[in-house]
């Protein structure tokens, strides 16, 4: 067993130590305290850690630290206070950090961060660190950034970076039993779900600096209709010491509602979803416990989660008797700009009509149009990023990280008319990689294809996707608050019309004498040249702004 610090001095604290991952305005890659994290951030222009949902949760870490520590923001006159008078900003934030120094200390005999100090198992056992490094034994090797490391230790600001992930993004399914925890059968703790980031579809802003990056992602819950009790939303330090039992845990039943309840954003950037334990020397830690903690069910959670969007289910709004929603969360094989309706305010469709939306923004795009409107933010662009994990295997492993970006204008946030225009340039760009996917799957038919493969279809959706991204993410900024919004459709399907007509030439081009014959499939005859009709006969009903003004007729199509 390892040489365990607990009982002795107390050793590594987070608040003065180096081990939060940045690369600063000079190209450096260091590693920063809390504290310095704050006190630098001019001079940072991000954080790096060794995976995006490292990163993610360390941003909500420091985010917990800023809303503490200002006391808020309670509305929006109030955040502008706390970025006008940053020396200020950061004295509240010093006087925060040595309050609850004590809690930060990596090892502590009475109080670890985010840790139990007498959390054992009933063999005694202890385990290497690769129980809490996302790229350890039973993940995909995908997510390696360790090769050729020892993966079963690590320096301690490691250790730390990958104590705050396990809260934030561990796996599901079985974990070591805690002695005292009346939840373990036979000697093994059972799922609770994974952390509460890994089920949502992480949101935030990310600015020029860490200072930008944090102000912008520093809401104030009531100016959004989160309605919280602010003063109720504390995080992990600031509760009692994490014991094997989760706050407030009783076993009446097994819905969720046996565990303490959110109190909002503050709460969840630091919720402790295991009962960790780590062992080491002075130079490395050596051994960890990761045992289940405290569960959050995702329902609904949006009055207090601030970072997602949210889907509307039909199961969960029929299994609890009243309207559901469920995190959105983020799809590899789909870029983020598809899915853009649900960032943006107010354009939303309903799921039929005069019922729910089919999805609701995350607070932090009402936050971005509230200081929009108050004039906190001129019309400048912001990047979105979009990161989250993709489990398998019943959410017991790690498969797939999502990382990807976008730059919005912040008039897409405020102004209805063309939030609208961009969510309606993205479903015609859909409906046109669609018939373009249809022209593929006739094409093959005609040639004697099986009916029942969809292989052509998804084939030439991918590289029409790979093509339209780059042109989407060159657009989409052009939609500020000056611009001739029909100009910026029309030039829009004037390029999407470009770019898949020429992958439709491929396709006709590439298709081969059978089709050109053609065949009978399913009832109706098909050949390559129909297939090509059909398809142009779509696209003119789905891009109908292609068509320069005044001009009409085949020939609009050929030039295209």
């Amino acid at each position: 067993m390892s040489e365990q610090l607990l009982g002795a001095e107390p050793f590594f604290n987070l608040v003065d130590e180096g081990w939060v991952p940045v690369l600063d305005t000079a190209g450096r890659s260091r590693e920063v305290s809390l504290r310095e994290a704050f006190h630098q951030a001019d001079e940072i222009v991000t954080l790096t850690g060794e995976l995006p949902t490292q990163s993610v949760a360390l941003l909500r870490l420091l985010l917990a630290v800023l809303h503490r520590a200002t006391d808020g923001p309670r509305q929006v006159g109030h955040w502008a206070d706390v970025r006008d008078d940053w020396g200020g900003t950061l004295e509240a934030v010093d006087g925060y950090l040595d309050h609850f120094h004590d809690r930060f200390w990596l090892q502590h005999p009475e109080q670890p961060f985010m840790q139990v100090p007498d959390l054992r198992t009933a063999k005694d056992e202890v385990f290497g660190l690769s129980r809490i490094v996302c790229d350890g034994p039973g993940t995909s090797t995908f997510l390696t950034t360790r090769v050729g490391a020892d993966l079963d230790t690590a320096t301690w600001p490691e250790a730390a970076r990958w104590l705050l992930h396990a809260h934030a993004y561990d796996v599901s399914g079985i974990h070591s039993g805690g002695v005292g925890d009346p939840r373990v059968k036979g000697g093994k703790g059972y799922g609770i779900g994974t952390g509460w980031a890994g089920q949502i579809g992480a949101i935030h802003l990310v600015g020029e600096t860490l200072r930008d990056t944090l102000l912008l992602n520093l809401l104030a819950p009531d100016a959004v209709g989160m309605q919280i009790d602010v003063d109720a939303d504390l995080p992990v330090w600031e509760r009692a010491p994490l014991t094997v039992l989760p706050e407030g845990w009783h076993p009446d039943d097994d819905s969720g509602r046996s565990y303490r309840q959110p109190t909002g954003p503050v709460d969840l950037y630091t919720w402790p979803t295991r009962r960790i334990r780590l062992f080491g020397t002075r130079e490395r830690a050596t051994g960890v416990i990761n045992a289940q903690g405290d569960r959050a069910t995702p329902q609904n959670r949006f009055t207090v989660e601030s970072m997602t969007a949210w889907r509307y289910s039909e199961p969960q709004t029929k299994a609890a008797g009243q309207v559901t929603y469920m995190p959105l969360k983020h799809d590899a094989a789909r870029s983020f700009w598809r899915g853009l309706e649900a960032l943006l305010p107010h354009t939303s469709r309903p799921v039929k009509p005069g019922g729910p939306d089919r999805r609701r923004p995350p607070a932090l795009a009402a936050w971005v149009a509230e200081l929009r409107t108050d004039g906190h933010l001129d019309d400048r662009l912001l990047r979105w990023r979009a990161v989250g994990i993709e489990y398998g295997s019943n959410e017991s492993v790690f498969d797939e990280i999502v990382a990807d970006e976008i730059v919005l204008p912040v008039a897409l946030l405020a102004d209805r008319v063309l939030a609208q225009e961009a969510v309606d340039a993205v479903d015609a760009a859909e409906k046109a990689v669609y018939a373009l996917g249809s022209l593929a799957q006739n094409v093959a038919l005609a040639a004697g294809g099986s009916p029942e493969s969809d292989g052509p279809r998804e084939q030439v959706s991918v590289r029409a996707y790979a093509a339209l991204d780059q042109e989407f993410r060159r657009w989409v900024p052009t939609l500020t608050a000056s611009a001739d919004a029909a100009e910026r459709r029309a030039s829009w399907h004037r390029t999407v019309l470009r770019l898949v007509s020429s992958l439709a030439d491929e396709v006709v081009d590439a298709a081969g004498p059978a089709a050109l014959v053609g065949r009978t499939s399913g009832g109706q005859f098909r050949d390559a040249g129909l297939a090509l009709h059909w398809f142009r006969k779509r696209v003119r009903e789905v891009l109908p702004h292609a068509r320069p003004t005044g001009r009409s007729g085949p020939e609009t199509e050929e030039a295209a």
